[in-house]
């Protein structure tokens, strides 16, 4: 006891040290030792003890040294929740991993359900079916457990979803499967919420069954065979949402995969306002190599696959334009699902109801698909779900 007493003072002596000695240093290359001492002698005349300490985050975000010195303060002490100044909770899990603690309480998923349930009514008059399918997250899996003194009800909320869809909406859990076949939840970044591609590629065979059973979709078996894809390694290379709210020196970075099909593939790929399609093989079409870099704070690569939260993507399978084509009102998770679904169909249109700015009822209609899937995960449910023009 007496030593955990002594060493958590001298931690703390140690990061306002550090603290210091980045802050003068950075000063001194950006200013010198004269434009320095000016810049001292004006903070203090104009002090204001109020604002030293966003001054001194503000000063520190520059490279992010107070959040890499911070986190390695708080995995020093042991701590299993790390508060920012922005209120994003970061939590570690008991496999190690990262999440938000953000869903603490129960959301009522009436309003959701009723939503979901109007616009798959307006399309039913016009003969397009709609299905909920759920996607899991890192809680999906019970050996992922939250720190004492928080909890997670985004699984809850999805499981009040679904059954107040019950009779009323075809509904899809794509949850079991996928914890059966990762059960030690590695198909999960660890300092990022998104599913590795690995996870992505599961989920795509477990949803073309469903959607052979349902629809009689033909199922490609060997797009969904992991063997059928060249893996290419990237050691390190990301820092994932939550990570960047507590720096690399509480749980480490992610390295990155990338699986590029050994077949033949052909696609046209538009989003939002891009003016001439991107056409070509699945490594260069549906993924964007651009976003191979080491960034960790300013890049993203997860979205290598699909390049983004676009408000509306089209993806045409060249190779097979007779193919089914499928409408996804999504989340993030679909980056990763979306190129490897594009391979079993015709064509895939997705839509990002936080981007999206047309009348998505009207435009369904339109384009008339095989079936529309409004696919959210666990997490993502506990946001409304609303859909202009389908009341």
């Amino acid at each position: 006891m007496r030593i955990r007493k002594t060493i958590f003072p001298a931690l703390f002596i140690g990061f306002v040290l550090a603290m210091a000695v980045s802050l003068a240093v950075g000063a001194y290359r950006e200013l010198g030792i004269r434009g320095t001492a000016r810049e001292m002698l004006s903070g203090l005349k104009n002090a204001d003890p109020d604002g030293w300490e966003a001054r001194v985050n503000e000063d520190l975000d520059g490279d992010h040294r107070f959040i890499e010195l911070y986190g390695a303060l708080q995995r020093a002490m042991g701590k299993r929740l790390v508060e920012d100044p922005a209120g994003n909770t970061v939590a570690k899990l008991s496999t190690g991993q990262l999440t938000f603690a953000t869903i603490t309480e129960h959301m009522d998923q009436t309003e959701n359900a009723e939503n979901i349930t109007e616009l798959h009514d307006a399309l039913e008059g016009v003969g397009i079916p709609l299905e909920l399918v759920i996607a899991p997250t890192k809680l999906s899996n019970p050996v992922a457990a939250m720190p004492d003194g928080a909890e997670d009800y985004g699984n809850v909320v999805a499981d009040e979803l679904i059954d107040k869809l019950s009779g009323r909406v075809e509904t899809l859990d794509l949850r079991p499967d996928f914890v059966r076949a990762d059960p030690d939840n590695s198909w999960f970044f660890n300092t990022d919420h998104h599913w590795r591609p690995e996870g992505a590629l599961f989920s795509c065979g477990t949803l073309m069954e469903h959607l052979h059973e349902m629809y009689d979709f033909e199922v490609k078996s060997e797009a969904l065979d992991p063997d059928s894809y060249e893996v290419t390694w990237y050691p390190g290379l990301f820092l994932g949402s939550q990570g960047k709210r507590v720096g690399r020196y509480y749980a480490g970075v992610d390295d990155f995969t990338v699986l590029t099909p050994k077949f033949a593939t052909d696609f046209e790929y538009t989003y939002d306002d891009l003016s001439e399609p991107r056409r070509g093989p699945f490594g260069s079409s549906l993924c964007f190599p651009e976003m191979l870099k080491k960034d960790y704070f300013g890049g993203n690569p997860y979205t290598y696959y699909s390049g983004g939260d676009w408000g509306r993507g089209e993806a045409v399978n060249v190779l097979d334009p007779d193919g089914p084509t499928v409408a996804i009102i999504r989340d993030s998770f679909s980056c990763a699902l979306m190129p490897f679904l594009a391979i079993q169909c015709g064509k895939v249109v997705t839509y990002d109801m936080r981007a999206y700015e047309g009348d998505i009822v009207e435009e369904l209609k339109e384009l008339r698909p095989d079936c529309v899937l409004v696919l959210y995960t666990a997490s993502s449910a506990k946001d409304p779900i609303s859909f202009e023009g389908a009341k």
